[in-house]
């Protein structure tokens, strides 16, 4: 079986040779390839091309392409800041108060700064191993961590018990749209799947979540769906309190974190649901390579898992992960009795 082929049956939970395992990989992969950050955020061809030579060096049966979490913060006209060599950063949010949204426009992903880097480069790793490797594509986060980044996330937070009702919908409702115009524009580059991140979500109540949450989440996800594309939700921390109010969505694959053990995401999502992780990811800093190789199977035998998963670490891996760490969990894979 080629990568794509393992990692399509699996989320399909059809039988596999083995399981198929990809990370979500940036400042690893710009260190393993001697690639500084800035060029790699900038130049779409540097892009490409370092994720497809990590995966030769890793051997994984997937490319993440991504490049931060401030794709729509610029697309939207918020300024970043690009260190030589280091995650890009922004100052202050773009607004001033949630009321502030009506100021802003959709943009296009085409032309849109951030956004049109990503295409082009998500297209480039399409052309070169689309038909080997699973591709997934990550369009930055969901309408309710998109409200937080362009607020601040201490007072958007502050903002669901303080402002009106009616302003927080209409501004949830403008982040929908705008994730949806980026998830649609990276499904025309051909990518087998696009991802998004919540995790702003996971600070707060069931309650909230229910009321704030989930109506866009489903609806950005409803908007992407049936394009012969998977999508992918990720939600960083601990998620057991809100990951049944994901199971009836129309998503395919839920990126599990270290905090919540993989059975009980398998328990709380159901067996239709992929589920991807959940390996921690300073264990993967900092242990041996024989240390993260049964940490791996571990983690595997901990389910019997058979199909259904993706091995991964359980977020972004560390900037100076060592290579034989991230080859042991991919050996781990290889040699796992299915």
């Amino acid at each position: 079986m080629t990568g794509l082929e393992r990692t399509q049956k699996a989320m399909r939970m059809e039988p596999i040779d083995r399981i198929p395992t990809f990370p979500i990989l940036i400042a690893p992969a710009c260190q393993l390839i001697g690639v500084k950050q800035r060029d790699y955020s900038l130049d779409p061809d540097v892009m490409a091309d370092t994720l497809l030579k990590a995966r030769d060096l890793i051997g994984t049966d997937g490319v993440y392409v991504s490049r931060d979490n401030w794709v729509y913060h610029e697309a939207l006209g918020g300024n970043l800041i690009f260190p030589a060599d280091d995650e890009s950063y922004s100052k202050e949010p773009i607004l001033d108060s949630i009321k502030e949204f009506r100021k802003l426009q959709i943009p296009d992903p085409e032309t849109a700064p951030g956004m049109k880097t990503l295409l082009y480069a998500a297209r480039k790793v399409v052309r070169e191993v689309g038909g080997q490797y699973y591709i997934q594509a990550n369009i930055d986060c969901g309408p309710f961590s998109l409200a937080a980044v362009l607020r601040g996330a201490q007072p958007f937070l502050l903002d669901l018990v303080t402002e009106d009702e009616k302003d927080l919908h209409e501004f949830l409702d403008f982040c929908t749209e705008v994730v949806i115009a980026y998830g649609q524009a990276m499904i025309s580059t051909g990518v087998h799947s696009i991802q998004y991140g919540d995790s702003t979500a996971s600070l707060i109540s069931p309650e909230h979540y229910e009321r704030f949450v989930l109506p866009y989440q489903q609806r950005s996800v409803d908007a992407l769906a049936g394009k012969n594309c998977d999508i992918w939700i990720h939600i960083c921390g601990n998620t057991e309190h809100l990951l049944h109010f994901l199971r009836p969505l129309n998503f395919q694959g839920f990126e599990v974190d270290a905090k919540v053990e993989m059975v009980a995401a398998r328990r709380l999502l159901g067996d239709r649901i992929a589920i991807k992780g959940n390996l921690d990811t300073t264990f993967l800093l900092k242990q041996s390579p024989d240390e993260v190789y049964e940490a791996t199977q571990a983690i595997l035998r901990s389910g019997n898992f058979k199909t259904g998963i993706i091995m991964s670490p359980g977020c972004g891996v560390p900037r100076m992960t060592p290579l034989e760490n991230l080859q042991a969990m991919v050996k781990a894979c290889e040699d796992y009795k299915l």
